[in-house]
């Protein structure tokens, strides 16, 4: 009975754990994390190769729908191979990954 309160003691730190890790990117000697505002990234990265916008979506009367945000894709690279591509909704970088092509 000790060894599975043991295991499932573990099991439950690591999911802890992995829960609570953001993605970092690293831009010269800086570093970008999830939650980084545009001016953030820009600054330590600066303009990226591509970067998309898509707009909030405006009702007939002017104004922004009930939930509706602001998003931008950006793509950095190839650097040796590597693209980084970041995803911000309402300013703030909410997703970061990396690709080999």
């Amino acid at each position: 009975m000790l060894k599975k309160t043991k295991s499932t003691l573990i099991c439950g730190l690591l999911l802890l754990i992995s829960c609570n890790l953001q993605a970092t990117m690293r831009c010269g000697t800086g570093l970008v994390d999830e939650g980084d505002s545009i001016e953030q990234v820009l600054q330590k990265c600066g303009e990226p190769n591509q970067r998309e916008k898509t707009g909030q979506y405006i009702e007939a009367d002017g104004i922004p729908a009930e939930g509706s945000v602001n998003e931008e894709d950006w793509i950095y690279g190839p650097d040796n191979g590597m693209y980084r591509y970041l995803h911000f909704i309402n300013g703030r970088l909410v997703r970061l990954r990396s690709q080999r092509n």
